[in-house]
């Protein structure tokens, strides 16, 4: 437990520099944060939808847009279209379905929950695309901002907090969910920021309820949401036990139970429909099944890929199941720590090295090992996928090793450093063991930006004026390399495209490859679209359904047993259309038959 009063949020992160210094670093945030609105800029993948819809292909403004973040693409934004196209209602009116958008991923609502949903005011009193970039930008300066302010509470100094907020942010794992969870990471800390900051009782109660429950309102994806949770209640317990008197617990309960309550007030009526689906209602999962590699790639980030891609030894997969939430730190610890003085604090604080290691243990052992689903069902884990609760891992590992580089130093020899350089080559080679004979696609410039930071690292450490501050200058270097690996995996696209698509060209498009109306006037076109086409306004049978919609497809498929409907429409699904005379499931795809839904019921 490391001693040391708490520190008030935000203000704490400028303690040490100067007035006129911290009014100068507040002015170029603005700033930055103003001119990314004002531009309606966006990590958005979108610029793929129009080739989708047979328009012009369109390009980012800047990186590449990926194809594997369609949950955000294909679905997310095209809900927040829908969502605007309706004047924040809370049923899409516009299509056959007259779904609900109140969903477990929030969307920007005129309802009661909106005091929930800080990120979408700016659609009250701004054009839709830049309010889209308003909560691209939101959610970064939380992530930025809510990680650095619960590292401070951890007693790191300021810009440790901040450089080791921004490796996390930049880590490949969460770069390759981010677009559509975003809320997920960005506002998890906050709640526990409040929990710990606060020494008045009933603001600690409400500032605690109140930015627990924006985050569960936020995407309400339990697998990241525990794995949050596990994380930061490690990390406290282990670091902060001075928190954990008897009043500061009750009033941790008082405010879950109040964002409990705020949770299911808004969702009850959709929360026993989704329990009650096929999928996701039905997941359970086990322990076990990553590869052990995973655990390797957290100490080389780039180990198990060919820029963001599954070399050929772990396809099939893609960039979102392979990723870690990996960076230099813990490679970093391992070479470059001052091992006397880290044996030193280890002594002193045994009880907290004691509790980072056993709930780092115990969450790599759900990763890792083939654990019975009974015990997931009592440890809560059951919920959280083994290759999801890499999340926490990573967390853990990360956080837990830049605790070791700030309160034990670290010692930047020339042979520490050349140590360094080795072991990141020993995991250059070990990709050649995953080549699978495709040796051409193995390495990237990816690969080199470690080792360019790390000569950057050793020419800055001989630099008298640095010395003092050598755990800042690793620090930085984690950050750097992270940065330049990974900070171009989501592009940077304008919103304004987004929410002025050409809707009587793409509607011309389909028609032309066979597309046709059903009785309803709703369109039923040949292929997988995702959500794009209710996104722009067309009214399609192709959707992405959050909830079943049993009622308007029972009609057309009278003859299907009650059983084998159930199991096709009850979940979660991409509506497609293809051929054939019953509809056929892929994944979290139903192919429903383009004859059928044409015909009517």
């Amino acid at each position: 437990m490391i001693p040391g009063n708490a520190l008030p949020p935000l203000t704490s992160l400028l303690s040490g520099l100067r007035p006129r210094q911290a009014r100068l670093c507040i002015a170029v945030v603005v700033a930055l944060c103003a001119i990314y609105v004002i531009f309606a800029l966006t990590p958005s993948s979108y610029s793929l939808a129009p080739g989708f819809l047979g328009l012009a292909a369109e390009q980012p403004l800047l990186g590449t847009a990926r194809l594997i973040r369609s949950d955000e693409w294909m679905v997310y934004t095209p809900y927040v279209q829908i969502a605007v196209a309706n004047d924040f209602g809370q049923v899409n009116a516009l299509g056959p379905y007259h779904e609900t958008l109140r969903t477990f991923q929030a969307l920007p609502l005129l309802d009661w929950g909106l005091l929930f949903k800080p990120y979408h005011w700016a659609f009250m009193v701004l054009p839709p695309a830049n309010a889209y970039s308003f909560f691209f930008m939101f959610m970064a300066m939380a992530f930025l901002l809510g990680w650095a302010l619960f590292l401070r509470q951890l007693r790191f100094p300021p810009l440790a907090a901040l450089l080791v907020s921004a490796t996390l942010l930049l880590s490949p794992f969460v770069q390759v969910w981010w677009t559509s969870n975003a809320g997920a990471f960005a506002l998890a800390p906050w709640a526990a920021v409040a929990w710990l900051h606060f020494d008045r009782r009933w603001l600690r109660v409400l500032a605690s309820a109140y930015a627990l429950a924006v985050w569960l309102l936020a995407v309400a994806y339990p697998p990241f949401i525990i794995s949050s949770i596990f994380a930061l209640a490690v990390l406290v317990l282990a670091v902060r036990r001075d928190a954990l008197t008897l009043s500061r617990l009750i009033d941790a309960a008082v405010a879950g139970a109040i964002a409990l309550a705020v949770f299911v007030g808004y969702f009850q009526d959709i929360i026993e429909i989704v329990q009650n689906t096929v999928y996701p209602g039905k997941r359970e999962s086990a322990g076990g099944g990553v590869s052990g590699i995973s655990l390797l790639a957290h100490l080389f980030p780039n180990l198990m890929t060919y820029r963001f891609d599954p070399l050929p030894a772990f396809q099939p997969s893609n960039a979102c199941e392979i990723a870690v939430l990996g960076s230099l730190l813990p490679l970093m610890t391992l070479t470059l720590v001052n091992h006397a003085r880290l044996r030193q604090w280890a002594r002193d604080h045994r009880v907290a090295v004691a509790v980072l290691a056993a709930g780092t243990a115990l969450i790599a052992c759900w990763i890792f090992l083939p654990v019975p689903l009974v015990i997931g069902k009592l440890t809560g884990f059951y919920m959280v996928p083994p290759s999801r609760a890499l999340l926490g891992f990573g967390l853990l590992l990360n956080i837990g090793c830049a605790v070791a580089l700030v309160y034990a130093g670290v010692r930047l020899t020339r042979q520490r450093l050349w140590t360094l350089v080795g072991l990141l080559l020993v995991g250059t080679l070990v990709k050649l063991a995953f080549g699978a004979g495709s040796f051409s696609r193995l390495h990237s410039a990816a690969d080199a930006w470690p080792y360019l930071c790390v000569a950057l690292l050793a020419f800055l450490a001989k630099r008298p004026r640095f010395a003092p501050h050598a755990v800042s200058l690793v620090l930085a270097t984690a950050a750097l390399a992270s940065l330049l690996g990974n900070g171009l995996f989501n592009p940077v696209q304008s919103a304004r495209p987004i929410f002025a698509m050409d809707r009587s060209a793409v509607e011309d498009s389909l028609k032309s490859r066979g597309a046709m109306q059903a009785p309803d006037g709703s369109l039923v076109a040949p292929g997988h679209f995702g959500a794009l086409l209710p996104g722009i306004g067309i009214p399609a049978v192709n959707h992405v359904l959050y909830l079943p919609q049993q009622t308007y497809f029972r009609p057309h498929f009278s003859d299907m047993s009650e059983e084998s409907f159930n199991f096709t429409f009850n979940r979660y699904a991409h509506i497609a259309v293809g051929d054939g005379d019953a509809p056929v499931i892929s994944g979290d795809v139903v192919i429903v038959p383009a004859k059928v839904m044409a015909a009517g019921p």
